[in-house]
């Protein structure tokens, strides 16, 4: 072994050591990341600080809240006090003692919930329980009082709203709570649960400057979206009944919306953004939907081009049918043409970007034959064709042109465009492909032709349905008169005056097949020859007699 091979070896196995270390300094980070989360999640003195604080009533509230910050035991057993909360809920006030100091504790111990929501909402144990107390909150048109042990109303179930009392609580780091991994879990809870259009203006309020931040945020694009697309939400102009009312659901719909419509190119171009914009064109009311569209569509070209943008631009194009129909005072729009219209000039170029391509071949699925015949005009231009057949991505756009093709005009023309440039299709990965779909276009298109001609000639399926033109063609009527015709078995002709047939014995008897009878004229040249009648209606005819098998003579 060379002292250049011994080197190499003893550097590779210097560099396994190191890995190994690198592995176990990696192992050791995790394990104290850990632990330092357990501390500050659950710092054992800070809770019963606050315990030994507060009075012995209080104490037995919050310890199931604090545990279940702890570990999963702790989250077990205030999910268990939470579930008897429920079941108290569900009997309601029936004035006896037993079932008062029931409601009471279920008063005290979701309000000391609410109370400590900012420290639960940020932790993976406390979220879960949070959540699960968001569904047993009352809803209402103003906020509830927070009730502590010592109140003489906490023996009695509040008619105020408990989920605006919540979010009250959490307003002051609600958009820091909608961006977390596990907050934001909390406020698409929250968002689900709202019923009245006080609670919806409460949280679109605390979100008003923020909506385009959340809808390009990880998480807070989901808290936004469920909020657009809340159904309770979108029924409340139908019930409306006081200018109050309408004014407020005016107020919501500014708050959620117009950031959004104003920034939608930016957000369109987001990872996230995009999904919301989606949503938004989907659900958005007037004046923001019309505003919102028309900004896309005027910005077409640039948002094709981008690995975002362009699944808005798809999207329109999918749905153009349904856009605007929540909305009355929309007029109908091809919102397919105006997009096209945006891209003409540019379908090549176009063609060749990774994403625009592919709204390319959404174009030429939906368009009209009148405006898919512009975009196939650009696509076979002499001079960007034999590109366009040998680029990785504007191949699809031809192999779709050619698919969705309308009419035998426009598949002609890619073909034609394309066949003379065959020698380029063998030296391209992607010329088997394209060969393949005119291949199987044109079997397509002879196919249909064979039908349509099947389909003008089924009128005349039996001869007996056929104009007598068809049988006796004009060329042959002035012969009608001298033609001969076969002996039938008695001895008399058929039609016309008899003929004798030379070198025949005289024991066989001649006779003309039934079918043929009355409706096929014969024109016998030298000996017994049909001329002049085509070959699918040609008759034949047999020699009968005696012993003898059948022959034929011609």
């Amino acid at each position: 072994m060379s002292s250049h091979e011994e080197a190499v070896t003893a550097l590779y196995a210097q560099r396994i050591t190191l890995v190994k270390q690198l592995a176990e300094i990696d192992t050791n980070i995790k394990q104290l990341e850990s632990k330092l989360h357990k501390e500050s999640c659950s710092p054992d003195v800070p809770i019963y600080d606050e315990l030994n604080s507060e009075d012995a009533d209080v104490e037995k509230f919050r310890r199931p809240i604090l545990n279940s910050l702890k570990d999963a035991s702790g989250l077990r057993d205030a999910l268990k006090v939470a579930d008897a909360c429920k079941q108290v809920q569900q009997l309601g006030p029936d004035g006896s003692e037993a079932v008062n100091a029931k409601i009471h504790f279920r008063n005290v111990f979701i309000h000391e919930a609410i109370s400590l929501a900012p420290r639960l909402c940020m932790d993976p144990n406390g979220s879960e329980l949070i959540r699960h107390i968001v569904s047993l909150l009352i809803t209402g048109t103003t906020p509830a009082r927070l009730y502590k042990a010592a109140d003489a109303e906490s023996y009695r179930l509040t008619k105020d709203s408990e989920l605006m009392l919540l979010m009250e609580q959490l307003s002051a780091d609600i958009f820091t709570l909608m961006c977390d991994t596990i907050g934001s879990r909390v406020a698409q809870k929250i968002t689900d649960s709202l019923q009245t259009l006080e609670e919806f203006d409460m949280l679109s309020r605390s979100i008003v400057d923020h909506a385009a931040d959340l809808a390009m945020d990880i998480n807070g694009n989901h808290v936004l979206m469920r909020l657009v697309t809340s159904s309770r939400l979108n029924e409340f102009h139908k019930e409306l009944e006081t200018p109050e009312q309408k004014e407020m659901l005016d107020r919501i719909h500014k708050c959620i919306f117009k950031e959004i419509t104003e920034k939608c190119v930016e957000i369109s171009k987001n990872r996230q953004g995009c999904c919301v914009v989606q949503k938004c064109l989907q659900w958005a009311p007037e004046p923001y939907y019309s505003t919102m569209i028309n900004t896309v569509l005027n910005n077409t070209l640039g948002l094709v081009q981008d690995s975002f943008g362009n699944y808005v631009i798809q999207f329109i194009l999918d749905r153009h049918n349904d856009l605007g129909v929540s909305n009355p005072g929309v007029k109908s729009t091809d919102y397919t043409n105006h997009i096209i219209r945006q891209m003409l000039h540019h379908v090549a170029e176009l063609s060749c970007n990774k994403f625009s391509s592919n709204v390319i071949e959404k174009c030429l699925k939906t368009a009209s034959p009148d405006v898919r015949q512009l975009l196939v005009d650009e696509l076979t231009e002499p001079q960007v064709l034999p590109k366009l057949l040998t680029d990785s991505f504007a191949n699809y756009v031809i192999q779709t042109a050619i698919s969705t093709a309308s009419g035998e005009g426009q598949f002609t023309q890619l073909r034609d465009s394309i066949m003379p440039l065959q020698n380029l299709l063998k030296h391209s990965p992607y010329g088997v492909k394209i060969e393949t779909k005119l291949s199987r276009r044109n079997r397509e298109s002879s196919r249909r032709q064979a039908k349509k001609r099947e389909a003008s000639t089924s009128t005349y399926s039996t001869p007996s349905a056929r104009p007598d033109h068809a049988l006796n063609p004009s060329y042959m009527r002035n012969l009608s008169p001298a033609m001969p015709a076969l002996m039938s078995a008695d001895g008399a002709a058929a039609v016309g005056p008899p003929v004798t047939l030379a070198n025949l014995p005289p024991d066989v008897s001649l006779f003309q097949q039934q079918h043929m009878m009355g409706s096929m004229q014969f024109v016998f040249h030298g000996s017994q020859q049909f001329i002049g009648i085509p070959g699918a209606q040609s008759p034949f005819m047999n020699v009968l007699g005696g012993n003898r098998t059948s022959h034929e003579y011609q």
